[in-house]
């Protein structure tokens, strides 16, 4: 079973039980009977508001200020993966462990990890010379994803040759 992470509990909200999540998903997530996993506990989703870039959200069984206490610094998972993707949308770590090739399908490696940067994600590539290369995730770079591998178009020195 994988989890997906969706955010980070920063502080507790007034009294009644809220907390301030900074949400780190591309999807709605947070909605209100959802449950998520916050230190290992399955926690469900009582009640859901924005406040700028922030969730405050309420869990069922934790109604005070003094149980969500405890929760404050925790990671917000889950285990659904969201199931409609929009055009040129991936699950991210569905990329991790397929082979990447050229546009004149030369092997050049296997992902190893997709790492997150303010900028965007890059692609690092295990090649099969066993060196780990950084690819853009960017439609200038990558031009087809499927189940079967991953197409980039390569200039010079994106390989490092």
């Amino acid at each position: 079973m994988m989890l997906y992470s969706i955010g980070k509990i920063v502080t507790t909200h007034g009294i009644k039980g809220e907390v301030k999540v900074l949400p780190d998903t591309d999807f709605n997530r947070f909605v209100k009977g959802a449950v998520v996993i916050v230190n290992g506990k399955e926690l469900t989703i009582n009640t859901v508001r924005t406040q700028n870039e922030y969730f405050l959200v309420s869990f069922e069984g934790y109604p005070t200020l003094t149980e969500v206490e405890t929760l404050r610094g925790f990671e917000v998972f889950t285990k659904e993966e969201p199931t409609e993707l929009g055009e040129n949308e991936y699950h991210l770590p569905a990329l991790i462990g397929l082979p990447v090739y050229t546009m004149d399908n030369t092997l050049v490696g296997e992902v190893d990890s997709v790492l997150e940067l303010p900028q965007g994600h890059l692609l690092r590539v295990l090649t099969t010379e066993k060196k780990k290369v950084l690819i853009p995730f960017v439609k200038e770079f990558i031009k087809t994803v499927s189940d079967d591998g991953i197409w980039i178009d390569v200039i010079e020195g994106l390989l490092w040759k």
